[in-house]
């Protein structure tokens, strides 16, 4: 029961440590929250589905759902948040929940309001780890999120653009100064953190399926696990995503399902009441 339990959360705070990726990322360089990341969640999982039915491989389609994501935050950067970038930040979060309200209904036109069962390869096979059986599918998750895990790990640290959006996160007015195309990293960075939100909502579209309000409670979710992780925290994200992961698993084992969604909210209220900064993130003085 309790390695079940365990093995679930895990599972589930794979994706939310990809959904946080996104949250993190963006706020690295606009100190924006964009609430519609969750839509973004979405979307990345319905073109997945329609791109599989139109008789595409499996892999073909995850990876269209991948892209239509990168490309979907790259829009809403360019055609919206770019133009409010000096508007009060009050602005830029309605700005951002009415994204997320015209991304859902828009959904809702086009695919319908019934879940829809993503394919996968892997979703009826199980795998004998140490006596007890596990979904191929599952492992396919955890395998998945740990190389994007590295893979923007490498990006950050060892490649010039990963560099520049480094530098952006500290100031981004000094990095225009030094030559660095800011708008260019800041449209990047949204690309790669969509791009990542929809492999996450991909990647649950075959256990939890596809439905055009997916994304509210896997956004939220996502949300907590960043500022759990301490806002800007790319490692702090991705750690917090598990420990959110494990926690909402248990406590829907032990406790009751019912109160799965709660779990997450309640590890929000008590962190930003007793260190606003995340577990990981560390109090920053801020100019005013």
């Amino acid at each position: 029961m309790i390695v079940d339990q365990l093995i679930n959360g895990i599972v589930l705070g794979s994706v939310y440590a990809l959904m946080a990726i996104g949250y993190t990322m963006v706020w690295n360089v606009l100190r924006f929250i964009n609430f519609a990341h969750g839509e973004v969640y979405m979307g990345g999982a319905f073109v997945a589905l329609t791109t599989m039915y139109l008789g595409a491989p499996v892999w073909l389609a995850y990876s269209c759902g991948m892209l239509s994501g990168a490309l979907l935050g790259y829009l809403m950067e360019k055609l919206v948040y770019k133009k409010m970038r000096t508007a009060p930040k009050l602005n830029l979060l309605i700005a951002a929940i009415g994204i997320a309200i015209v991304l859902q209904n828009s959904a809702q036109l086009i695919w319908g309001a019934s879940p829809e069962r993503l394919a996968s390869p892997f979703l009826s096979n199980n795998i004998n780890i140490g006596g007890m059986m596990v979904n191929q599918h599952y492992i396919f998750i955890i395998i998945v999120t740990i190389i994007v895990m590295f893979l923007l790990e490498f990006f950050m640290n060892r490649t010039l653009m990963g560099k520049a959006v480094q530098a952006a996160s500290q100031n981004i007015q000094a990095t225009e100064l030094m030559g660095i195309n800011a708008n260019k990293v800041i449209s990047i960075t949204f690309a790669i953190g969509s791009g990542v939100g929809a492999l996450a909502g991909i990647l649950v579209g075959p256990v939890f399926l596809v439905y055009p309000t997916m994304g509210v409670f896997a956004g939220l979710k996502g949300f907590t696990a960043s500022v759990m992780g301490g806002m800007g925290n790319i490692p702090g994200a991705m750690v917090a995503g598990l420990m959110l992961g494990v926690l909402e698993s248990f406590a829907a084992g032990f406790i009751s399902s019912g109160y799965r969604d709660a779990v997450a909210m309640v590890i929000l209220l008590v962190i930003l009441l007793l260190r606003p900064q995340g577990i990981f993130g560390k109090v920053v003085a801020e100019k005013v």
